[in-house]
């Protein structure tokens, strides 16, 4: 829950979270465009007035649902690294930040599987992929600060690792989450910092 939910009345944060809730159950069972502020308010069994004393409309909901939870993870990633970060990034572990970030997704799976997967949801991924930019032009700044010597300029590596690992995202929610977080953290940070080869495939 984010600082802003923290300092709201729990009556208002619950009233929020129902028709959050609400909004991601109509979106999987039917798509965005057809859903109404009615549908919303009966499935989180609230009236019309209610709802619009918190939102001006069903967009308004979707796009202040994305923030929040999208804050959330930033808080729970903890994003801030030490000025000197002691990770070892050789230890074939993933960074505790990397966890968090699976952990999160897998505790609201629900809302994320629906909003990186369904139409008309381009506000949330591209939220999500800021967050994923700026892990990984972190870790990567931390590894190697002088590009001189890496092999492709810094932002095509860090856009292309976060496509990447957005895209092992949505099939990990798309299938229902077959590995644990710890699991999924371990194995993106290996093949992104090793490549999939357990020996170089081109070296005989």
């Amino acid at each position: 829950m984010s600082k802003k939910d923290q300092k709201l009345d729990p009556r208002v944060v619950r009233t929020r979270l129902l028709l959050r809730d609400a909004l991601v159950e109509l979106i999987h069972e039917h798509g965005y465009e057809p859903i109404t502020v009615q549908d919303i308010t009966k499935r989180a069994t609230l009236n019309r007035a209610t709802f619009y004393l918190h939102y001006r409309d069903k967009l308004d909901l979707l796009y202040q649902s994305s923030d929040e939870i999208i804050q959330e993870l930033v808080a729970s990633m903890n994003l801030a690294f030490a000025e000197k970060d002691t990770f070892d990034w050789q230890s074939d572990q993933p960074h505790e930040n990397f966890v968090h970030l699976f952990e999160h997704i897998s505790q609201n799976g629900k809302l994320y599987k629906v909003f990186l997967t369904e139409k008309n949801m381009p506000h949330f991924t591209s939220r999500l992929m800021e967050v994923l930019i700026n892990f990984i032009a972190t870790g990567i700044n931390n590894v190697q600060p002088d590009d001189d010597r890496l092999t492709v300029p810094r932002e095509f590596a860090v856009r292309y690792f976060a496509a990447a690992f957005l895209g092992v995202i949505v099939w990990w929610l798309e299938n229902d989450m077959p590995y644990t977080s710890r699991y999924m953290a371990t194995q993106l940070m290996r093949v992104a910092i090793k490549g999939p080869y357990l020996d170089n495939p081109f070296l005989k």
